[in-house]
């Protein structure tokens, strides 16, 4: 590598540090972190980092109709329901829901959890975190329509 090739690295680094966007959802202290939108990505992919308090819950059983999700434990355990069954992700473990297919996470434990989050195709969520953190129980349906979050019900959570 030259040492312009160098350069234009590392002047670059900070940039895209400051382009990194982190959505706070609500008052648990719960983050969202956007590390690649479809945008950078050509619409290939949306990868988010979801840091889940102590007190983070987690998505009740559900389904998307244009995209599919890929689930990585950074840290913590998380609980996974594959539309069958519950089984717990440890740090490393690795769950897929395919375009269409039921899925729910749930934490139980005391301890934070952080989840890598791959959408394919890649589809913008900024902006339907955001308005998860504010947006009062009269609209929340129609936010998760608008963001094709389709809830089953008949689920154990």
């Amino acid at each position: 590598m030259t040492n312009t090739q160098s350069s234009a690295r590392r002047s670059q680094e900070p940039e895209r540090a400051q382009q990194t966007r982190m959505i706070r959802l609500g008052g648990s202290g719960s983050t969202v972190e956007v590390l690649a939108g479809p945008a950078e990505t050509r619409g290939m992919v949306s990868i988010y980092r979801w840091r889940m308090s102590p007190s983070s819950r987690g998505p009740a059983p559900h389904f998307h109709t244009t995209f599919s999700e890929t689930f990585i434990v950074e840290e913590g355990e998380i609980d996974y329901f594959d539309g069958q069954t519950w089984r717990t992700l440890r740090r490393g473990d690795t769950a897929h829901a395919p375009m269409g297919g039921v899925h729910a996470l749930r934490k139980e434990r005391a301890e934070p959890a952080t989840l890598l989050m791959a959408l394919s195709p890649g589809v913008p969520r900024e902006e339907y975190f955001a308005q998860l953190a504010t947006i009062n129980e009269r609209e929340l349906s129609r936010l998760h329509e608008d963001h094709d979050n389709h809830f089953v019900d008949a689920h154990e959570r």
